[in-house]
């Protein structure tokens, strides 16, 4: 009888976390949709506050997915580290390179993202045309967390709502939560670099595809166009067109 009185506990705490956490998210939903109303009508404007927020958080939502998609193949990178390889297009970075360990932190890959949102939103902001006033992105502040299963962004966003006569801004914060392996991937990516601190030359192959399905994930290692170096590619093993990648660089001593 303890154990099962123990467990109904259980089950109450986790409905009301469940419950709490619903009531957060809409509270905070209503709370967006009334400030874009109050701004709009002061504006003496009739366009529906629920479509401008709509668009304004699908500009926050698409620019935390692309940052997750650049950043995963520049090896967990926006700005340029200290060694890489320049394609032109894009770069991937070194995590080894004879005998020189350079992968970057999870709190590291975390501002790095954070980077990017802050960089590219207002491409999207900018964008949203509206026939009565004008929207004009000021700035954003974001902070993003590599979890299990998953990768969260918060960005508090400043934009400014102008007609010919009047203007007025907004400050809005916005959650994102997108689905992720990148916290596996990360783990799997130090286990190969880290293995190179047993042998320079070598990592233990089949150790990798053992730790990368048990995780859900592929590992290829490819020749890369310098001789002695391996391009690393970790993806989810999902089917999906476009499974999430992963790319990093090993450079190894020449024979």
């Amino acid at each position: 009888m303890n154990h099962r009185g123990q467990t109904t506990i259980f089950i109450i705490i986790a409905v009301l976390i469940i419950v709490t956490g619903i009531a957060i998210f809409l509270a905070r939903q209503t709370e967006t949709s009334t400030g874009i109303s109050n701004i709009l009508s002061k504006l003496n404007v009739k366009t529906e506050a629920s479509q401008v927020q709509s668009s304004i958080l699908d500009c926050v939502e698409l620019t935390a997915q692309d940052a997750l998609t650049i950043v995963g193949i520049q090896g967990g990178y926006y700005n340029k580290p200290e060694n890489f390889f320049d394609l032109g297009w894009t770069y991937i970075p070194y995590y080894y390179d004879q005998g020189t360990f350079a992968m970057p932190s999870s709190e590291t890959i975390e501002k790095e993202l954070a980077f990017y949102v802050d960089d590219s939103l207002h491409f999207c902001v900018e964008e949203l045309d509206y026939d009565e006033f004008e929207i004009s992105f000021k700035e954003s502040k974001t902070s993003s967390r590599i979890e299990e299963n998953e990768v969260s962004f918060k960005t508090n966003l400043e934009i400014s709502f102008e007609t010919a006569e009047l203007s007025s801004d907004f400050s809005l914060a916005h959650p994102v939560k997108i689905e992720s392996a990148l916290s596996d991937i990360l783990e799997v990516a130090s286990y190969i670099t880290d293995s190179h601190k047993e042998d320079k030359d070598m990592i233990c192959i089949s150790c990798v595809a053992d730790l990368a399905a048990e995780k859900n994930l592929y590992v290829d290692m490819l020749d890369f166009g310098e001789e002695t170096t391996t391009l690393v590619v970790i993806s989810e093993n999902y089917t999906s067109s476009e499974p999430y990648v992963f790319e990093f660089l090993n450079r190894y001593p020449e024979l």
